[in-house]
């Protein structure tokens, strides 16, 4: 099989089509957090639904209280006490007062609701005309009283489709009455590790072995994605059961991801594996880390084989593989967040090639400054645990000087102490 040779944004472009948003489903609202919603959410009434008071306190016409001093103050009766979840409310008429709680409805005449300790409470409380409450300044209209509709109009938006549904955006869809809603289903999602020298991460180091980081750093970052994760397994470096398995998982699975094997080496058993799998191609990337890969759509599963190297992995899975996963989820938003950045120093770059330099930050002169998190061996780990975002060096550029600006795909917030300690000099 020839590898198919594309730039970066070819390579995307391609993913990208492939990755329709499979139909939504519908799941209990406390199930949908972390979803991308795939309706238009309006609200069915408003919010509040009614006049409430704000406070607990008293409810009053702010008329009666427009001459209200400490010289001269102004003493009601209270007609009413009004708890919150009462269902009817006796008008309240001018030169009396209610007792009410947060948020109980504001009774029909009352427009000000003064808190408790803003006035001065006189005779026995809940005694029938014997509670009087004294009141020595002015209350405006609407004072501590929360009006309808004015957190959110009836049949106004409240939430876009395409939106990662968050805690909060689920306790509003609850305060407007939806037990369910349709969210994009989480991918189903296989991983195939190869390599004979791979070991589990528990076991002893032996001649000639490494621990297999790569398939423990996938699996997190697929559940971050969105994905449920049916299976992590290892394949020994043989095509035929390579084969098998690919062919098994995409039977099984809406994304299948394989760990090495598909570079131009003479033990490639993804390479050869993949030959015989209508849809999927070999592909050489014009990215770096990450140049060798596979991909293709099989069966409707999407199959990305991604080298074996851990930054290649990780750098083909955050611009590659996870916004794709993301758009067939449905989410608006489908890559990390972008930002613009300048080069603390001169990195080398190849013209003709994007970079992604796994890079710290810190801030500086009101900016953000990035360095590179440590060598750029796409074998190492390290800068990868160290890195706080992914620098984009374009295709047509062959070096970022320093104090050039660049955009950065942030991978998390920078630790505290880099804000200004990190790169205090340049």
């Amino acid at each position: 099989m020839v590898p198919r040779s594309l730039s970066f944004a070819d390579a995307r472009a391609r993913v990208l089509a492939a990755a329709s948003p499979s139909p939504p489903e519908r799941v209990e609202l406390a199930r949908a957090a972390g979803r991308a919603l795939r309706d238009t959410v309006r609200a069915p009434h408003a919010l509040p639904p009614f006049d409430n008071s704000a406070m607990d306190g008293f409810a009053v016409r702010s008329a009666d209280l427009a001459a209200a001093s400490d010289r001269r103050p102004v003493e009601m009766p209270v007609v009413s006490v009004l708890p919150a979840g009462v269902a009817e409310t006796p008008a309240l008429v001018s030169g009396t007062a209610a007792r009410i709680m947060t948020g109980a409805p504001l009774p029909p005449g009352a427009d000000a609701v003064v808190p408790f300790e803003e006035c001065e409470r006189v005779g026995a409380l809940g005694a029938a005309g014997a509670e009087r409450a004294r009141f020595t300044a002015r209350a405006a209209p609407g004072a501590n009283v929360r009006r309808a509709g004015a957190d959110l109009a009836a049949r106004a938006v409240a939430l876009e489709p395409g939106r990662a549904l968050t805690a909060y955006d689920v306790a509003l869809l609850g305060a407007l009455g939806f037990a369910h809603v349709a969210v994009g289903p989480r991918p189903r999602a296989r991983v195939i590790s190869t390599g004979d020298e791979l070991l589990d991460v528990d076991a002893p180091l032996r001649a000639g072995a490494i621990r297999d980081s790569n398939a423990v750093m996938l699996r997190v970052l697929l559940e971050a994605a969105g994905c449920e994760v049916a299976g992590v397994e290892r394949a020994a470096d043989a095509p035929g059961v390579v084969g098998e398995r690919i062919r098994a998982a995409l039977a099984d699975a809406d994304v299948v991801i394989t760990i090495g094997g598909v570079s131009a080496g003479d033990f490639d058993p993804v390479k050869e594996a993949i030959a015989s799998i209508d849809g999927v191609e070999l592909w050489r990337v014009d990215m770096k880390p990450g140049r060798p890969q596979a991909f293709g759509v099989s069966g409707g599963a999407m199959f990305f084989g991604l080298p074996g190297n851990p930054a290649s992995v990780s750098c083909v899975f955050e611009t590659l593989v996870r916004p794709a996963l993301r758009r067939r989820q449905g989410f608006a938003r489908i890559d990390r967040p972008r930002i613009r950045v300048s080069a603390a120093e001169r990195i080398e770059s190849r013209r003709g090639r994007t970079d992604f330099v796994r890079a710290t930050l810190g801030w500086r002169d009101g900016a953000w400054w990035a360095r590179p998190a440590g060598a750029q061996v796409s074998g190492h780990l390290t800068p990868q645990s160290r890195a706080d975002a992914l620098l984009l060096i374009a295709a047509g550029r062959a070096e970022l000087a320093a104090g050039d600006a660049a955009p950065a795909l942030l991978l998390r917030w920078p630790e505290a102490e880099n804000r200004g300690n990190r790169l205090t000099t340049a």
